[in-house]
């Protein structure tokens, strides 16, 4: 996908001197709220026809629940200055992208899909969107002759070069676009820089000054997911993990939706068992390799499930069908063949598993802190096979 993606944006300028508009980017164009955005107008379009007005999604029936059960909000029909803005400037970023396309003839505007094949990308799960974004903010600002600036600020991460970038940001939108209003300006200033410092993994802004420490992806999200900062306590046992979840999780709805989300990316990406990687073995059940109901906090994770057939589910990594169990042994199988699965897609230029996020899922299933982001795939590889035999 990172070829298409830089195949698309190759393809585009988006200048903001040249345009004259302030929807390039807002306050709602979070990497989960576009996500959701793009997986509602895909759903829509599965049903209805092109084009659609952002209405169409806005009061569509799944975009609806989506809000309701998953971002924690009222009713759409309740709640109607709010949810504006939650479809709407997602669609116009979309729009601004080349993603849609939009026809201002006439009112209500209507829109149609350019490229489905990156709608798709970013409504399969929100890592997606964050690598959409970035790849999106890094083209925006480099065809608008502002890249220098955020580029010296990455360099020079002081009080002094963040104050020099933002208000030279903030000069540079009044006099390009239509916006005028330094507050609202410095609200889509976040949402641009700390996606990007994310990527850099530098400092960048909080609650209207320069971070203090380099920004985490749970930042970049709109509902924040902090139940993965369980994960950074290793003094937590099993079980005390397990009660902490239960009580920073509010949004079970949420967390269910990720869930699923994570699965379906999965499915999508291996048609076949990763077990044996031939037809003849079609995959059609994921599976949590450390279970779900042990380690809800590495649930979510792409990198902690795999595809496998029926019968490798619920007779090798559960024996006899009893879904509570899990025999380590074939675990370990998972575990190297997952890992396989991660350096194939790597090593194809892909991004869509991280390394880093596997040891994090292997640090938390087993319960250890020897696994670190320094090993290569051989060595992570001798670590899982030197954990299971040392415990067997």
């Amino acid at each position: 996908m990172s070829k298409v993606l830089n195949d698309h944006f190759n393809g585009l300028d988006l200048d903001i001197r040249k345009k004259n508009i302030g929807t390039f980017m807002d306050q709602k164009v979070t990497p989960d709220v576009v996500s959701g955005v793009a997986e509602c107008v895909l759903e829509y379009l599965s049903k209805n026809e092109e084009p659609f007005t952002i209405n169409d999604i806005r009061y569509f029936d799944y975009s609806n629940q989506l809000v309701k059960e998953v971002f924690n909000k009222p009713d759409v029909q309740k709640a109607e200055n709010e949810y504006d803005k939650f479809f709407s400037q997602p669609i116009k970023m979309f729009a601004y992208a080349g993603i849609l396309e939009e026809d201002l003839t006439k009112r209500p505007y209507k829109y149609s899909v350019a490229n489905n094949a990156i709608l798709e990308y970013v409504g399969m799960r929100e890592r997606n969107a964050v690598t959409f974004l970035q790849e999106y903010l890094e083209k925006l600002i480099s065809d608008s002759g502002i890249k220098k600036l955020f580029d010296d600020f990455f360099i020079s991460q002081n009080r002094a070069g963040y104050e020099r970038l933002k208000t030279r940001f903030i000069d540079f939108i009044i006099e390009n676009t239509p916006k005028n209003d330094p507050v609202d300006i410095s609200r889509i200033f976040t949402k641009i820089i700390n996606p990007l410092a994310y990527k850099e993994k530098k400092f960048g802004t909080r609650r209207g000054r320069i971070s203090q420490t380099v920004i985490s992806l749970d930042e970049l999200y709109y509902n924040r997911p902090n139940w993965r900062d369980i994960n950074k306590d290793k003094s937590l046992t099993r079980e005390e993990a397990k009660a902490l979840f239960e009580d920073v999780v509010d949004n079970k709805n949420f967390f269910r939706y990720q869930v699923s989300k994570a699965k379906n990316f999965v499915r999508k990406l291996q048609p076949y068992s990763e077990i044996h990687r031939f037809e003849q073995y079609p995959g059609l059940q994921a599976h949590h390799i450390f279970m779900e109901s042990e380690f809800p906090q590495i649930a979510d994770l792409p990198e902690n499930i795999i595809i496998l057939t029926p019968n490798q589910h619920y007779f090798r990594a559960h024996p006899n069908n009893k879904t509570s169990v899990i025999d380590e042994k074939y675990q370990a199988i998972c575990l190297i063949s997952k890992l396989d699965s991660i350096e194939i897609n790597n090593r194809s230029g892909e991004s869509d598993y991280s390394l880093e996020d596997f040891i994090n899922v292997l640090n938390v299933g087993f319960e250890t802190d020897h696994f670190n982001t320094g090993m290569d795939y051989e060595e992570v590889k001798h670590q899982i096979m030197n954990h299971v035999y040392a415990n067997a």
